[in-house]
């Protein structure tokens, strides 16, 4: 696992240090307010079970890495019929029965054809899927082990021993499964949005990651928002938006609630 680093970037403001103009107003907030009531209702209110756990994390191992939303999602229901962490498959048996899964042409959205497509890396993420079954077969419990840990920051440092999961992935599975409030999901969407209001410069993660998620959640404190509604909120900003888009204009492609991130 690479451990975000401790010392502070630059390219982030200090705690002493007012925010840029651009980030609370005049446009943010009146944005996020519009909205706030949609995104605030999507967050989970009540942590999930095991089962739901390992099918977020099954679906979180899929995603990222250029693969869409659609692609993940299409791709953990077919995944999720081999029953991956269950006692019977091996790490060899496993990583062989997916990569032939994911090497066929059966996943959506749809190309503009009609076909199915085929997912990007399979042999890479077959390698993946495999190992982390194995640890979560050797956890026992992803369920008790989160609740035996107090701390939102201990769970996500648990949860980074599972082989294919860092920082992002951690707090994404924790967030999506109400097992954290207050971790930043930090991935290409939203440094773009913290970028333009100039929340943030050249940073580098994962060495980053620490002080630009606390960036992020002083942000959320700044807007009145709790950090996983404004989280979505941006992402489905920003994925319906071009990159050049930036500024005011953004407030014109403001996305309908998608209800899951990734």
């Amino acid at each position: 696992m690479n451990t975000p680093s401790q010392t502070a970037s630059a390219a982030l403001p200090r705690e002493t240090e007012k925010f840029p103009a651009a980030a609370i107003e005049p446009w943010w907030k009146e944005v996020w307010l519009r909205h706030q009531v949609s995104y605030d209702a999507l967050q989970a209110q009540r942590p999930s079970s095991e089962g739901e756990l390992r099918h977020e994390l099954l679906f979180c191992l899929l995603g990222g890495h250029g693969v869409s939303f659609e692609l993940a999602s299409s791709a953990c229901e077919v995944i999720a019929q081999l029953g991956p962490f269950g006692e019977g498959w091996t790490v060899p048996t496993l990583r062989s029965a997916v990569r032939k899964e994911l090497s066929k042409a059966q996943f959506e959205p749809l190309r503009r054809d009609g076909s199915l497509r085929r997912y990007r890396f399979p042999k890479r993420k077959a390698e993946v899927v495999s190992a982390a079954a194995k640890w979560v077969r050797m956890q026992g419990s992803i369920e008790e082990e989160l609740a035996a840990l107090a701390g939102e920051g201990e769970r996500r440092e648990w949860l980074c021993g599972c082989p294919g999961v860092g920082f992002k992935t951690a707090s994404w599975l924790l967030r999506n499964c109400g097992w954290a409030r207050e971790l930043a999901i930090l991935d290409v969407h939203l440094l773009r949005a913290m970028r333009e209001v100039g929340l943030v410069g050249a940073v580098s993660l994962p060495r980053d990651y620490v002080f630009v998620e606390e960036t992020f959640l002083r942000w959320a404190l700044e807007l009145g928002a709790t950090p996983g509604a404004l989280d979505l909120f941006l992402w489905d900003l920003q994925r319906l938006r071009p990159p050049a888009a930036a500024g005011v204009n953004a407030s014109a492609g403001a996305a309908p609630p998608s209800g899951t991130r990734m």
